[in-house]
């Protein structure tokens, strides 16, 4: 590879001139020290595959190197700010127990890695441009003229730089040129600290097939590598994490890509229904390692000291462009703008019904004439995600409005404009009936106006069994306990999977036609060039 480090010795340097961390976790400590990198994956104009990766490279192994990681047993980096097609890796299968450091037979990414995980004895996991090749065993589909396959993977390395984990992503968000495998696959490791990490990437999140197939695999801690274009209402990038970490009550460490330009950031740690350890949404372009003590599951009662991070304001996250769902279809009735001790308002979307009670104060004089009102809302169909997968949703919300025009719901103020914050809540309820069974995945759903998801110990959930059903079902309840002003959704979300089991992968790495209304011209197309 041209533009990387050039000198072959570098690896041997690394173990010679720097000292390893001493700190290590053991299976019998109630925590481990994690690690999650928000790493901006802006490009430099003019500036090739080979030096962008070398340039990337160099970032990441001072990140690994750095004195905030000394106290890490484990490092994640998010998605698809590493390499790209052009400098893609071969990567050694885990059952053959490689360290590829220093060997040659591999690219650069994946030996200097390699060798800086054995360093500094960590356990690192990185996403990467995989090639390998093609045809595998089992798969009779065409090969390319090049005789590679090519992958968004992960791969972990364990302390002595083994490549003990490769996940190549299945539910691909597009990806020119990039390949699935036949089936998808669920994968996950063993540490020496007693916890085993099972990981997925960015968009697995939304489907069944493999992330929730290693949560019913009794895997309980997760690392998920991200490049997330925000949505609003419901699917930013903290708000989604946070949401599917508390319904599974499983421990994940996030590592989101950061490009605001797209939406893309959000990165954090979240210990199940305990909620987020540390969590950030960025309106500018951030490289930053996060650092946190993460109780483990078999400790319920383990100290979680959690780590607040900065807000943006209202004012600076508007520069974070966010994607807005297709709410124009929901059921919704309009929150009267009068304060209620108590309204009760029931809200159906053919039979699926969803009954609230609030109790909310509007301030009698406002100083600007912007002001966010609400919706109630309801839903039970289909969506697209960008043309890249269908889906069925079924929820129940309240969101908000920056006009009467129902088109301006989920829209938010722009970065100059003045807003009151006219409603504040005091309490909301929720209760809804969803299915109880295995295509149906239902989450706590909510998100603020700094674009971050509300602290768990505000809100209260409950899943309880229906009773008289033909079919298995459970009566949801969802709870502000605590007084909001500045609210931008409060929901139960659900994923249903019956009808739409997986993404329409891009399975022989042809693209498909690109919809992001909020990208414009080309800014997708370059993230994917990375």
């Amino acid at each position: 590879m041209s533009g990387g480090i050039a000198n072959p010795l570098f690896c041997i340097l690394l173990l010679v001139l720097v000292a390893p961390s001493k700190q290590i976790s053991t299976p019998s400590d109630p925590h481990y020290w994690a690690g999650v990198v928000e790493f901006s994956s802006d490009r430099i104009p003019g500036e090739s595959a080979e030096a962008s990766t070398a340039r990337r490279l160099t970032e990441y192994i001072k990140i690994i190197d750095s004195a905030e990681a000394d106290p890490t047993d484990v490092i994640a980096f998010p998605e698809s700010t590493l390499n790209q097609k052009a400098t893609a890796s071969f990567v050694p299968d885990p059952n053959d127990r490689i360290a590829p450091c220093n060997n040659l037979q591999y690219e650069q990414v994946i030996r200097d890695i390699s060798c800086v995980a054995r360093n500094r004895k960590k356990y690192v996991l990185i996403n990467l441009t995989e090639k390998a090749h093609c045809p595998m065993q089992y798969d009779t589909r065409p090969c390319s003229s090049d005789g590679l396959y090519h992958f968004n993977t992960n791969v972990a390395f364990d302390r002595e730089g083994v490549v003990v984990s490769r996940y190549r992503k299945y539910n691909l968000f597009g990806e020119a040129g990039i390949n699935t495998t036949v089936y998808p696959e669920t994968v996950s490791f063993e540490t020496d600290f007693g916890v085993r990490f099972g990981h997925f990437i960015c968009f697995d999140l939304m489907f069944n097939q493999p992330a929730l197939e290693l949560v019913g695999l009794g895997v309980t801690d997760f690392i998920f590598p991200t490049m997330w274009f925000s949505e609003l209402p419901f699917l930013t990038g903290s708000q989604i994490q946070q949401g599917w970490a508390y319904a599974n009550n499983a421990n994940l460490l996030a590592a989101g890509a950061s490009f605001p330009a797209v939406g893309s950031t959000g990165t954090g740690i979240y210990a199940g229904r305990r909620g987020a350890i540390t969590t950030v949404m960025h309106y500018e372009p951030e490289t930053k390692l996060y650092v946190a003590q993460v109780p483990k599951v078999q400790f319920p009662n383990a100290a979680m000291p959690k780590i607040p991070q900065p807000k943006g304001t209202p004012s600076q996250m508007a520069k974070l462009v966010l994607k807005r769902d297709q709410i124009d279809r929901y059921a919704t009735k309009d929150l009267p703008m009068v304060s209620y001790s108590q309204l009760e308002e029931r809200v159906c979307y053919g039979s699926h019904c969803c009954n609230f009670t609030l109790s909310y104060t509007v301030k009698t004089i406002l100083q600007n004439t912007n002001y966010y009102r609400y919706k109630l809302a309801a839903y039970d169909d289909d969506r697209t995600f960008d043309g890249f997968a269908d889906g069925q949703i079924r929820t129940c919300a309240i969101f908000a409005c920056s006009s009467p025009d129902y088109s301006d719901c989920s829209r938010r103020f722009g970065e100059t404009e003045t807003y009151d914050e006219a409603v504040t809540f005091n309490s909301i309820k929720i209760v809804a009936k969803f299915a109880n069974n295995q295509d149906t995945f239902v989450v706590p759903n909510n998100v603020d106006t700094s674009i971050l998801p509300l602290d768990v110990s505000e809100t209260e959930y409950s899943v309880v069994p229906s009773t008289g059903d033909t079919t298995p079902h459970n009566i949801v309840t969802y709870q502000l306990t605590s007084p909001r002003s500045n609210l931008f959704t409060f929901a139960i979300w659900a994923r249903k999977f019956e009808n739409f089991p997986v993404s329409h992968a891009n399975r022989l790495g042809t693209m498909i036609p690109l919809v992001l209304a909020v990208v414009g011209s080309g800014l997708l197309k370059t993230i994917w060039k990375i």
